[in-house]
């Protein structure tokens, strides 16, 4: 899951300076998954290019945010995005051609293994 949380984090650039609050959100409820994992403050911070502080705060933000439907609705996503799928449900679920380069090097690297 950690390398999967990665690779999403690098291609949606959320390991870059801004402030939008979708992109928050994603940092937030990506943050909530490793924390789910057993993966330290510390890992993820160094996962987010953050510090580990800013990662315990988004943690307390997590439990306030998780009563919006429309955090819900993108952590749903996030997760469902993150899961093992077959190619073909993978493809159907890319929103942006962003995903869609994502998807293929995972393709081109689980072809290489």
């Amino acid at each position: 899951m950690k390398d999967r949380v990665k690779e999403y984090v690098k291609s949606r650039s959320l390991d870059k300076p801004d402030r939008h609050r979708e992109k928050n959100y994603e940092r937030i409820i990506l943050a909530a998954i490793l924390r789910e994992e057993n993966v330290s403050y510390v890992s993820i911070g160094k996962i987010m290019k953050r510090n580990h502080a800013t990662i315990i705060n988004m943690m307390k933000n997590y439990e306030w945010l998780k009563k919006y439907s429309d955090f819900r609705k993108l952590e749903k996503s996030i997760k469902a995005k993150l899961k093992h799928y077959t190619i073909e449900e993978r493809v159907l679920q890319v929103d942006n051609m962003a995903e869609l380069h994502w998807l293929q090097e995972e393709i081109k690297k689980s072809l290489e293994k």
